[in-house]
């Protein structure tokens, strides 16, 4: 995956493609009203939020799934390590399936914030292309901002999204970036919350 455009393929773009343009395609219909009387704003902004985050999730981890085992058909799940990532000693301490979860759960939350940024911008712009495109529009001015200044490396967006943080162990290396991935989807989704207020209020 490092080093060619399959990341935001994976963890960009296909994960977008299951629930995260729902809520575009509701309000082109004029649907939203449907289900918001039923269920109320707030229950339907966060269950939007929510599943736009699992789905992206999911889909990530089970394509990603889905290629090892086709290749494991014909080849070994490990040999040697030549990773140097921050998982590295799971490998090293013969433990490739779970080097694999941790790494595939990694870019899994990657994809989780691809999702729910895709649902955050529809809010505002609720049409289904800008809500697939909007997400690596935004990575790439996050990434032009984060670089070359004095931000802590595990807060640039290419370390979060494209790479993995070595903090000591492989637990809180994944636990960092679940954090970081958490408070971003939180922040996120209480805009997504309020924007959804104020379209149904002016509507």
């Amino acid at each position: 995956m490092r080093g060619t455009a399959s990341l935001f393929l994976i963890a960009g773009i296909l994960p977008l493609f299951p629930f995260a343009t729902t809520f575009a395609t509701e309000w082109q219909e004029r649907a939203v009203r449907f289900w918001i009387v039923r269920t109320g704003i707030r229950s339907y902004s966060v269950s939007k939020v929510l599943v736009s985050a699992i789905s992206g999730f999911l889909t990530a981890a089970v394509g990603m799934l889905v290629f090892v085992f086709a290749l494991r058909t014909r080849l070994p799940l490990f040999v040697e390590s030549t990773t140097g990532d921050p998982y590295e000693p799971l490998l090293l301490a013969g433990k490739p399936v779970q080097y694999l979860c941790y790494y595939i759960t990694n870019y899994s939350l990657s994809a989780v914030l691809f999702a729910v940024a895709a649902m955050w911008v529809s809010t505002f712009i609720p049409n289904k292309f800008t809500a697939v495109t909007a997400p690596l529009v935004l990575y790439f001015v996050a990434h032009r901002a984060t670089t070359g200044r004095g931000i802590p490396q595990y807060l640039r967006i290419v370390v979060l999204i494209e790479g993995m943080y070595p903090t000591g162990s492989p637990h809180t290396s994944l636990l960092l970036n679940l954090g970081i991935v958490l408070i971003l989807c939180l922040m996120m989704g209480y805009g997504t919350v309020g924007q959804i207020r104020r379209r149904i209020q002016n509507d």
